[in-house]
């Protein structure tokens, strides 16, 4: 194989470059220092500034990022080939270090005396060579060749070469590739980076042989016009001629015709036979002109020019891309018209895009599907102001089928370029704009469109005139009275083909927003939507103009075929249309058309919007960008229609009036009954909406003092006239002394006039309180929000919090403290909640100076979701309950559905690595190099003023959330890095989802990376303030290599500054990286080494058992340990501040004097220590590993110490994958080590956690030592009951899980689980002939996809693929997919017939798979498949597994009755086929319920233990004595004489058990309210009455006083009231509609 390619005519002349303190033949830098002449402008950095690579304006260059340079290649069969490295064979990195940097392969080129480059030769067998040609005799001359690979591609892929040589005519330089033999297509040649010398000259009278793209390598800030005139770069390409003959738009004319050339226009992915190319009817060639149109469209002659798309060859994935040059910018009213031709029966759809830069999505523009008839059609698009550089790029699909014409002529960009500067305006009609000197009309003003070029005419412009629809309808309402429905918000398309927009009027792209009328089903022929404004003032004036000072302008959109109508109306009454100002009826054509109205009126009024639906669904109108000029708003109300008839009376009934059943509510005009359940929950169930009469409103703005059916809580009425309290205010009433208090202007308005509410600090003294407070809310659904704006200035202001009372308060939300002189926006999630209170609670500073203030409280999305009997759609998913939300809100750690099933974890299997860090970071790693880690926190950071109140998961102080400190000791400019799982190059619509909070003055930077082994690319980069609530947020991932993401947290400039995370997911379509092949050393494959050199299996680790004989597969479980010789593999959490020490006694400090092992200061043990940064609530977790399996008598014994010097709390969890409970806890201190045992009986897969809390500030003292397990190892003699009910339960008394059950692997050893297993419904081993297989096995090929698969028997491909099926002989079938004959990513499905019924958590499918062959291996996915077609993956595979079959256990899940899916999608060679084998499914796939076990029973007379299977007389029960071995005998025994106190065991030590064995706190104990069902928590109490605050104590008699509660001390033993509850009020606990507030003493009622 040769290539080559000739550079145009040069010639050479010498040139030489001087310095004063250089050497000769070097260059000085700017610096000073010297390098070599031959390194001047040849695309690398040799000076230390760069200046080497400055000014190359002489040099002729070409580094191949945007073409060829007009280099020709001298046959077309044999050329080089323009690539990148991500999708092209050659170098993994171009010659700039530059992933995404573009080479050529196979190449060649010319130049005289000094020509430098770069190169790669792979291993392969072939030459480059460097060859001058005389133009005169045409002799070739050799200067130059290489036959040498590069020696190490990996770390030095390109090699630096520099020739000189002497030409003393004119030459063309030849760079020649020559390949005579290579084994694998990825190996190539290639050259990038070519420069010649000062000394080679282009002949002007050859220049034009080069064409147009080969250009000097300039400045990226001018661009040489020629005759020395230079406009800048931004200049370029804006359709706008800045050079005196216009050079600077040659490039990209707004005009082309294609008969001279093709305009810059050009296809992007050529190569793959199907492409846009220039040509005219003779001069494509015999063979394909039934491809090109029979005329052109410019001259309507076979000699005109157009492009059309050429396919010379066939394959399914061609794609022909037309891309437009790329243009600077645009103006207002910017069109793109041209002529386009799309013939035949498979000529198939073409698109046209707009790709803005820096913008990740794709506008369509325009769309045309299939046959449009043989001619030529015109087409006008919108494309408006754009501000940042764009393209456009047309789009054609061959999908293999392609037979038609597709081509374009004429393309005409039309008013595109931004309005001339001018020195004066024409008139006084028009604006100046301020930077670019243009002249606009001042109709143009203040019309959210840019017309000016520098966005002057739209600034200083009232946010309350203008609506763009970007934030919401900004103060334009829908009509609740006199239309049908609603007009709609949307992004993008509307959701019907062939009617509404494709993207809005104001950005011009799918990122913008707009309103519209959906026309589809449920509305009908005539229904209406009304959009009313808000109220404006009286337009008369005294002057005479006849034109009115005050106008409407907006845009609309009508496209359809059954396009109704859209009318303005004018009135000057809250009720009724008015009069009609404006109407269009029927289609006005796929454009945003603008219509300003003049507005005259003698009386306040507003505007009303309406859209009517046509007869059919292909009828939605839009509007976007409304605007008034010269109008002024009314603050007033306008006054209600006068009624023109009678009133009708009301409807008779049977039921007399206001009479209804109990619970319910009688509305108010017509006595309609309602629920109670429905009163106050933001829904008007009423028809006069009396339901909500009295509740609080879902917006309010204050205005006019309205509260709006908030209420003053605290301070209690009679109100003092000087307290600290909650009042309404203006601007305007602001005294002298209290300017910087509070602020001038509302919210709303931005008036002196608005109103707001605050809390004036001028009155009351620190630390008191005032509350605002909800009436009852009865319910919300699960995506309601409480947004609202606050407004904090003043050295010394307080507090604001937001309260939800619901049994006891909860604080979800704090801010403290100045935050400077703005309005700030605040965000409560409240989510689906039921009879609840909402509090806003001011808490006064120091002194005077700083009101709380708050203003537009706003309940968003509060009502309850309304159940209907619809399907879901496909792009929804289908609730257990019957609700319908989108795919998109699937597992993303917020109830959508209200019954949570949107997030079971079930459901959740196919959503990589979610994390909520409750409890430890899940697969997460911290950076080694950092100098600051990311740490796990509850409640609020250490520093006032940021940080959140709660996590996002839980929504309470309790929930856990990962968080960057900015406090002391990290200073500016900390790092802290956080690397999660890895991710396959095969994932497909990968996106990760996160939740950040970011607030202070102080934060700096979130940046998320995209990281391979070789490079990272910034993803999001978030800095400063983003506000105090929890804010989503998405993040695309793709990666041509294997990748991961990595968080980047750096420290701003002060400590209010921390930043937060908080519940992570990756959805389906990121496919994770795990570790497939085990790799024991000397073991066989599947089995790992012990330390004495024997294997065991992975499952036989942390079993209990000692499998090796040196008990080396238990070592690192989290055994039983002394600590004497390390931790026994007990582990820290690597995200804790603080963590377990191991140490030893010491009698000065707060640590125990002692281990307890040895009983000495040298043994060990572990701490938590007291440190002088340490803070309460800190904690530190030392975890086991997952144990596999125990006993029903295993039990954990262990010693703890808690120093009686100082404070700590110890508690042990247990965690399963279901649960993390609490099964131990203890905080009293002592003077001695103590001795606990928790019996943990049948487990299975469970982690023992301890964790250690920091009581209080500084301390620390909790110890541990001497864990012991014991008797935890499952027993043949005493197997005692299975873990779970559903176990199967072997021959010989082992247990093993259900899910075991006939899986073709034998689970218990004597093999009894493999026995009977006929009749499994689903069950296939592919053990038939080809064509029986999917009869058979009740399995289907979806015909949607790309290939089928197919039977297989024995080794079908050599290098891949399953030697024999799974079966013992290996006789029989499998299914398998034929890579050989695939494309890359080609996809194979095969679905079951058998619909199985819905079910979560119980259905196994069990299946063995095979996917050996090259590291290109693709993926093997399962889904299961609703009956409204949304796939829900549950589980996948990816890469090369090992030359064996492989098992897999699955959870399959679904809330709709469902079908099961296999997908496999081909790998990026021949050898990647997939297998599976042996499919079946558990006994409750088909039942769609846990199928329970039957285990043996007792005799009537006797008592089965609970634990163990045995059985004891039944008058042992309760005895006093334990006679089962597990005890159970005697768990749960009650006190059976009346008026007693119960025994008080399992219950903490502040807790109380009443007799049915539920526990309460001990501080409703003797408190003369009855709390337990049969009121045994008031049995045995004193007689004696207690002041307000204080607490009966049953120990001594007396009271206890309220300075003594939650002192850390108990003072009133046994149950410790004073201890309990210290900060949460319990259910409960206020009587008489009592708030219950935690004070620095406990719960107090107020």
């Amino acid at each position: 194989m040769t290539a080559w390619i000739r550079a145009s005519l040069l010639a050479c002349a010498v040139a030489c470059v001087s310095g004063q303190t250089c050497l000769p033949g070097q260059f000085e830098c700017r610096k000073g220092e010297c390098v070599s002449e031959e390194s001047v402008c040849d695309f690398s950095e040799d000076c230390e500034d760069s200046s080497d690579e400055k000014h190359c304006e002489f040099y002729t260059r070409c580094n191949f990022e945007d073409g060829l340079c007009g280099l020709q290649t001298t046959r077309s069969d044999q050329i080089w080939t323009r690539g990148t490295c991500l999708t092209d064979p050659g170098p993994a990195l171009d010659h700039k270090g530059n992933a995404t940097g573009t080479t050529l392969f196979y190449f060649t080129s010319s130049f005289p005396p000094q020509i430098t480059f770069y190169h790669h030769i792979g291993l392969l067998d072939g030459a480059l060579l460097l060859l001058t040609e005389d133009l005169l005799s045409g002799e070739e001359l050799q200067i130059w060749t290489q036959t040498k690979p590069n020696a190490d591609p990996l770390k030095t892929p390109w090699i630096r070469s520099s020739v000189t040589f002497r030409h003393s005519q004119e030459f063309r330089v030849v760079i020649r590739g020559l390949i005579f033999h290579r084994t694998d297509p990825g190996e190539v040649i290639a050259f990038d980076d070519l420069s010649f010398s000062q000394g080679c000259v282009l002949n002007p009278e050859r220049e034009t042989d080069m064409g147009a793209d080969l250009f000097p390598v300039r400045s990226s800030s001018q661009f040489d016009c020629s005759a020395g005139v230079c406009v800048d770069a931004e200049r370029v390409c804006d359709f706008t001629p800045d050079c005196p003959q216009g050079e600077d738009e040659a490039s990209c004319a707004a005009e082309c015709d294609f008969e001279t050339d093709s305009c810059g226009w050009h296809e992007f992915a050529p190569g793959d036979g199907f492409d846009w190319v220039r040509s005219s009817p003779v001069d494509v060639p015999t063979q394909y002109q039934y491809q090109a149109p029979p005329r052109d469209h410019s001259t309507n002659s076979s000699s005109g020019h157009f492009m059309f798309v050429l396919k010379n060859s066939n394959s399914f994935s061609q794609r022909a891309l037309l891309h437009s040059p790329t243009f600077q910018q645009s103006g207002s009213n910017c069109t793109i018209t041209f002529w386009h031709f799309n013939a035949g029966l498979s000529v198939g759809a073409a698109s046209m895009y707009l790709r803005v830069k820096d913008m990740d999505t794709l506008t369509v523009l325009w769309r045309t599907l299939y046959h449009q008839g043989n001619q030529w059609l015109p087409v006008t698009v919108q494309i408006g102001r754009q501000t940042r550089p764009f393209y456009i790029s047309v789009s054609k699909l061959s999908l293999g089928v392609y037979d038609g014409v597709s081509a374009l002529d004429d393309i005409t960009f039309q008013n595109c370029s931004l309005p001339k500067p001018m020195d004066e305006c024409p008139t006084p009609d028009h604006f100046h704009c301020r930077r670019s000197r243009a002249c606009v009309e001042r109709l143009q003003l203040c019309d959210l469109v840019d017309d000016c070029g520098d966005g002057s005419d739209e600034e200083n412009c009232s946010s309350e005139l203008m609506c763009d629809f970007e934030e919401g309808l900004c103060s334009w309402t829908q009509d609740v009275e006199g239309d049908i429905f609603d007009w709609s918000r949307i992004q993008g398309p509307t959701p019907t083909p062939n009617t509404g927009p494709l993207k809005d009027h104001t950005w011009g792209t799918v990122d913008g927003h707009y309103l519209y009328i959906e026309s589809s089903s449920p509305q009908e022929f005539k229904d209406t939507a009304v959009l009313i404004s808000r109220a404006f003032k009286p337009t008369a004036s005294e002057s005479r103009d006849p034109v009115s000072p005050c106008v409407f302008r907006f845009h609309y959109h009508m496209l359809g075929e059954h396009i109704f109508r859209l009318a303005v109306y004018i009135r000057n009454r809250s009720g009724g249309r008015g009069q009609m100002l404006w109407v269009r009826y029927g289609e006005q054509g796929d454009l945003w058309h603008r219509k300003t109205l003049y507005l005259n009126s003698v009386r306040p009024f507003q505007i009303l919007v309406e859209g009517t639906v046509g007869d059919d669904f292909t009828g939605d109108i839009a509007i976007d960008d409304l605007s008034f000029l010269g109008c002024e708003p009314y603050e007033g109300s306008l006054p209600s229609a006068e009624s023109i008839t009678p009133t009708p009376p009301p409807p008779s009934s049977s039921v007399p009036p206001h009479s209804c059943p109990l619970g319910q509510f009688v509305c108010g005009s017509y006595g309609e009954c309602v629920s109670q359940g429905q009163v106050c929950d933001f829904r008007l169930d009423c028809s006069d909406g009396s339901d909500e009469k009295d509740c609080v409103k879902e917006h309010c703005d204050f205005e006019d003092g309205d509260f709006c059916g908030w209420n003053l809580a605290s301070p209690a009425p009679p109100v003092p006239i000087h307290a600290f309290r909650w009042q309404a205010g203006q601007g305007e009433t602001i005294h002298h002394g209290e300017e910087f208090h509070r602020p001038y202007h509302d919210h709303t308005l931005g008036t002196l006039e608005g109103w707001y509410v605050y809390a004036d600090s001028s009155n009351g003294g620190y630390g008191q309180t005032s509350a605002l407070l909800t009436p009852p809310i009865t319910a919300t659904g699960p995506q309601c929000t409480m947004g609202f704006w606050y407004y904090m200035s003043g050295f010394t202001v307080g507090t604001l919090q937001v309260n939800l009372s619901l049994n006891l308060l909860i604080n979800v939300w704090s801010e403290t403290g100045n935050q400077g002189s703005r309005w700030m926006r605040g965000e409560v999630f409240i989510g689906i909640r039921h009879n609840f209170q909402v509090i806003l609670r001011a808490k006064r500073g120091v002194s005077y100076m700083g009101d709380v203030v708050v203003d537009d409280v706003a309940f968003i999305d509060c009502s309850p979701p309304v159940f209907s009997d619809r399907s879901c759609r496909k792009d929804e998913f289908a609730c257990a309950n019957g609700h319908c939300i989108p795919q998109g809100n699937l597992c993303d750690f917020i109830d959508h559905c209200g019954d949570s099933s949107d997030e079971n974890h079930y459901i959740c299997k196919g959503f990589h690595g979610q994390c909520n860090f409750e409890f430890d970071i899940c697969s997460w790693k911290q950076h080694k190099s950092n100098s600051v880690d990311w740490l796990i926190k509850t409640g609020r950071t250490p520093t006032l003023g940021t940080g959140p109140s709660t996590d996002h998961t839980l929504r309470n102080s309790l929930g856990h959330y990962l968080y960057l400190d900015s406090s002391f000791p990290q200073v500016s400019g900390d790092v802290a890095r956080l690397s999660g799982l890895w991710f396959s190059h095969r994932s497909r619509d990968c996106k990760m989802m996160f939740y950040l909070h970011m607030s202070g003055d102080g934060c700096g930077t979130l940046s998320v990376y995209l990281t391979t082994k070789l490079s990272q690319a910034l993803q999001l980069n978030i800095s400063g303030h983003q506000g105090n609530y929890w804010i989503r947020q998405e993040v695309p991932l793709s990666s041509a290599e294997h990748f991961q993401v990595m968080f980047e947290g750096t420290v701003g400039r002060n400590s209010k500054g921390d930043i937060c995370l908080d519940d992570i997911t990756f959805s389906p379509g990121c496919a994770s990286l795990e570790n497939r092949l085990l790799a024991g050393c000397s073991c066989p494959l599947g089995m790992l080494p012990c330390d004495n050199g024997s294997c065991y299996k992975p499952e036989q680790s942390c079993d209990f058992k000692d499998n090796c004989g040196d008990n080396s597969d238990e070592k690192d479980c989290g055994t039983s340990c002394s600590f004497e010789d390390g931790r026994c593999g007990w582990k820290s959490s690597p995200i804790d501040k603080f963590n377990w020490v191991l140490g030893t006694g010491s009698a000065q400090s707060i640590k125990p004097p002692h281990d307890h092992t040895l009983m000495n200061e040298n043994g060990h043990f572990m701490y938590m220590a007291a440190t002088p940064v340490g803070l309460k609530g800190d904690k530190a977790h030392l975890r086991s590993s997952v144990w596999r399996e125990s006993s029903a008598t295993c039990k954990l014994a262990f010693w703890y110490y808690i120093s009686h010097k100082a404070t700590g709390l110890i508690r042990l969890f247990l965690k399963t994958e279901n649960e993390l409970r609490e099964v131990w806890m203890e905080q009293r201190r002592m003077l001695e080590w103590k001795r606990a045992e928790v019996p943990l009986r049948n487990l299975r897969n469970f982690e023992l956690i301890f964790e250690a809390v920091r009581v209080i500030d500084v301390s620390g003292g909790a110890a541990l030592d001497d864990l012991e397990f014991i008797d935890c190892a499952r027993s043949v003699i005493h197997p005692g009951a299975c873990p779970a009910a559903t176990d199967f339960r072997c021959s010989n008394c082992g247990c093993i899980d259900s899910s075991l059950v006939c899986d073709n692997k034998a689970d218990c050893a004597d093999r009894s689980d493999e026995l009977d297993c006929t009749g499994l419904a689903g069950a296939c081993n592919f053990n038939m002939p080809e064509e029986q297989w999917e009869l058979e096995c009740r399995l289907q090929q979806d015909q949607n996809d790309d290939f089928d698969w197919q039977i297989g028997h024995g080794q079908v491909h050599q290098g891949t693929g399953p030697s024999s099926d799974h079966s013992l002989d290996g006789s029989g079938g499998y299914l398998y997919v034929n890579s050989a004959l695939q494309r890359e990513g080609d996809v194979a499905r095969v679905t079951t017939q058998l619909e199985f019924p819905a079910s979560v958590g119980v259905c196994h499918l069990r299946l063995w798979f095979y996917m050996f062959g090259s590291k290109r291996m693709g993926t093997l996915k399962v889904y299961t498949v609703g009956r409204n077609g949304v796939p829900l993956l549950m589980w996948a595979a990816s890469g090369n597994h090992g030359r064996s079959w492989r098992y897999s256990n699955m959870v399959l899940s679904n809330p709709l009755p469902f079908r099961v899916t296999f997908e496999a999608v081909v790998g990026g060679d021949k050898w990647t086929d997939i297998a599976i084998d042996d499919l079946s499914f558990t006994p409750g796939c088909s039942i769609g319920a846990p199928v329970t076990s039957t285990p043996p029973t007792c005799d009537p007379e006797s008592f089965q233990c609970v634990y163990l299977l045995e059985c004891v007389p039944l008058s042992w029960r309760c005895d006093g004595e334990a006679d089962c071995v597990d005890r159970s005998d005697e768990e749960g025994c009650e006190s059976v004489t009346p008026g007693t106190v119960p025994p008080q065991t399992v219950c903490k030590d502040t807790q109380f058990r009443c007799s049915n064995g539920t526990c309460v706190p001990a501080l409703l104990r003797c408190d003369s309210v009855p709390d337990c069902p049969d009121e045994e928590d008031e049995y045995g109490c004193p007689s004696i009455q207690c002041d307000n605050g204080e607490l009966v104590c049953e120990s001594t008699g007396g009271c206890v006083p309220c300075s003594r509660r939650c002192d850390h001390t108990s003072d009133c033993p046994p149950f410790n009231p004073d201890e309990s509850s210290c900060d949460v009020c319990p259910f409960g606990y206020c009587l008489n509609r009592g708030i219950c507030f935690v004070g620095n003493h406990g719960p107090v009622c107020m």
